[in-house]
């Protein structure tokens, strides 16, 4: 301020306009749609602030929360040397309500300040931190591509109602146990298919072949002759069948055993659930 006074000029006008439009770099520097200060929701109420829409730095009415604001423009005139009134100053503000243009007030974000910014940025871990942590993550989403791509099948000890989310019970594999595929046996060479059973009754061919000398015995007090003929029963017990005078010329001997009964195939097992994922 001098005391001579001040000479406004268009031209100083023109500077004055200028210095604004510098000033309004701020918007573009925040980012559109941005709180730069105030507009603190107090209720159903937002206090008066500054914001930005498309680049410009605008002051914000504030008021009852609506779910659009728009530019309000007021044309303020002015009356020249020459007598007319013309349009000196175009007031814009930002309100809550309708008009031709608006914008959401839900997509328009504070800012932190700069200092906030370099104080939260000092907390995150730098480039070299994060170079390791993508190293390791890389190496774990190879490991574990077979559970993401589906396909694998775990054991589960804990009943179906605790199974974890993103996982399921794999129906498919209760009761079984699971062999590996291998193309040169033809009882392993197809993938998912069901073989083996729980029990097997043994055929006469599956008995296996034994050969040697069988003692027979004869009625007390006499000498064997002969082949006597035997079956043996369950229980162990013998039956001797021949002739009254106690002499045996039979030349089979028969041995009956067993019960024909099927056996259990199942190898010394533990019971639990099999689940597979359930998730993408």
């Amino acid at each position: 301020m001098q005391t001579d006074g001040v000479p406004l000029t268009a031209d100083l006008m023109d500077q004055i306009q200028e210095a604004y439009a510098i000033f309004n770099v701020i918007g573009s520097v925040a980012g559109n749609f941005t709180i730069l200060s105030g507009c603190e929701i107090n209720g159903t109420l937002v206090n008066p602030g500054i914001v930005v829409i498309n680049g410009d730095v605008l002051f914000f009415e504030g008021g009852t929360v609506n779910q659009n604001v728009f530019i309000h423009q007021e044309d303020i005139l002015k009356t020249f040397k020459n007598q007319q009134a013309k349009v000196l100053i175009e007031k814009r503000t930002v309100k809550f309500g309708n008009a031709s243009t608006v914008y959401n007030w839900s997509e328009f974000v504070k800012i932190d300040t700069l200092k906030k910014i370099k104080e939260d940025l000092a907390l995150k871990a730098d480039k070299s931190e994060l170079d390791l942590v993508k190293s390791r993550l890389d190496i774990v989403e190879l490991k574990t591509a077979p559970i993401i791509n589906g396909g694998v099948i775990w054991a589960f000890g804990r009943p179906v109602n605790e199974i974890p989310i993103g996982w399921k019970e794999a129906t498919d594999y209760a009761g079984k146990t699971i062999v590996g595929l291998d193309p040169n046996d033809p009882m392993f060479s197809t993938l998912g298919a069901n073989v083996g059973s729980k029990t097997h009754t043994l055929t006469k061919e599956e008995l296996p072949n034994i050969n040697g000398d069988f003692l027979t015995i004869t009625g007390n007090g006499y000498n064997g002759s002969g082949n006597g003929f035997i079956t043996v029963q369950s229980g162990f017990a013998a039956y001797i069948l021949g002739s009254n005078n106690g002499q045996f010329q039979h030349k089979t001997l028969r041995l009956n055993f067993g019960n024909n009964q099927p056996h259990n195939n199942i190898q010394p097992s533990r019971i639990a659930n099999f689940i597979e994922p359930n998730f993408q």
